[in-house]
């Protein structure tokens, strides 16, 4: 997914995971973004931001390691 100003996406933070989200995009590659919460689950992480960003729900949740 490319950053986009106001799209969350989700990363590895600490031990669990994260979710933030995008605050400042620059043309140059220079992006910010804000915390917003940890979720202890990878499928946690993902229907997290399906839900924040509007897109209902994952129909089929893999990952690839």
């Amino acid at each position: 997914m490319k950053a986009q100003v106001g799209k969350y996406y989700f990363g590895r933070h600490r031990s669990h995971w994260g979710v933030w989200q995008w605050e400042c995009v620059t043309e140059s590659g220079c992006a910010m973004a804000r915390f917003v919460k940890d979720v202890f689950t990878y499928e946690d992480a993902v229907k997290e931001v399906y839900s924040l960003n509007g897109w209902g729900q994952p129909k089929q949740i893999r990952r690839i390691y």
